[in-house]
């Protein structure tokens, strides 16, 4: 009778510390999906935001009043290095599915389009400009839908 209870009580404590073992992994797995899944949201909304704000201060550059049109090209050029586009870019294709990266380098080559039309002169009522305009619209809400899809993949 000894050693029954004896084994009855070794073989609990060797379940009870199996189930907690098992539960910290279970916590552990959710909480490792959580992070990467934050991670990669704010990564993607950094790289989207990014591409926005050089948009924008682009659009602001060109309605300056410039020297000559070099002084112009050149203040375009420094706005969308400061937009911080480029970084984000990088940072998301170093880690990102194929399918990712085409959708966000669409995105970027067609503002990087929209760049080179202010830098040669183009303004903003300019059909040049519009249709730059619309081309980046569509490919960036082309990635936001690849973005969406991608973390909702993540979002079991």
């Amino acid at each position: 009778m000894e050693w029954a209870t004896l084994l009855g009580t070794g073989l609990g404590a060797v379940m009870g510390v199996a189930a907690t073992l098992l539960g910290e992994q279970v916590r552990w797995r959710r909480t490792t999906r959580d992070n990467r899944l934050q991670d990669r949201r704010n990564m993607y909304v950094d790289c989207l935001v990014s591409f926005r704000r050089a948009h924008e201060d682009m659009r602001l550059a060109a309605d300056e009043e410039h020297a000559s049109p070099q002084a112009r090209a050149a203040r375009i050029r420094q706005v969308y290095r400061e937009s911080g586009c480029d970084e984000a870019r990088e940072r998301l294709i170093l880690t990102a599915s194929d399918e990712v990266t085409s959708a966000i380098d669409a995105s970027y080559s067609s503002l990087r389009q929209i760049r080179e039309i202010f830098a040669s002169g183009s303004t903003v009522p300019s059909p040049d400009y519009q249709a730059a305009r619309q081309s980046h619209r569509e490919a960036s809400e082309a990635a936001r839908t690849v973005l969406r899809r991608d973390l909702s993949t993540l979002d079991i």
